[in-house]
């Protein structure tokens, strides 16, 4: 489905369902200003192209994590799937992004406190295949994604 299929109701109901994606087509209907059967109908026809997957959205300090860095990997060539794999495995990458700019990865790693951001951090610095790491660790969210997309 292209951009140009969505129309603004289709947007709504993509909105409602970031904002709460157990809302009842009932809810949803009466919020968008449609029958429960045609928000039905738009819903499985947007699950089978719009929307990947439903899921959920957690507070990181909730489960242990206070400092969440977004963080640059520079990799050499050759070794760039391995490093992928190895990152991918790694628990504290909560995200991770093969990229064009300044770095190849792109990561998000969630750490209990700066020390162990450090650790990290140093950890990644020593992979092989790393050749430098660049954090940014997030001081406050001043903006959080409204619908969360992945790129195949």
């Amino acid at each position: 489905m292209s951009k140009e299929a969505l129309d603004e109701k289709d947007l709504k109901i993509l909105r409602k369902l970031a904002e709460n994606a157990r809302i009842t087509f009932t809810e949803l209907a009466k919020e968008v200003g449609l029958s429960d059967v045609t928000v039905i109908k738009r819903v499985k026809r947007l699950e089978g192209s719009v929307i990947k997957r439903y899921t959920i959205s957690v507070d990181p300090e909730k489960l242990g994590a206070r400092v969440i860095s977004f963080t640059g990997i520079d990799v050499e060539p050759e070794r760039l799937f391995e490093v992928i794999e190895k990152l991918r495995s790694k628990g504290y990458v909560m995200g991770l992004w093969l990229t064009t700019g300044d770095h190849q990865l792109m990561a998000v790693i969630w750490a209990r406190d700066e020390e162990d951001m450090t650790k990290i951090h140093k950890e990644l610095s020593e992979l092989i295949g790393v050749k430098r790491v660049c954090p940014a660790i997030v001081l406050k969210t001043l903006k959080d994604i409204e619908m969360l997309f992945k790129v195949d």
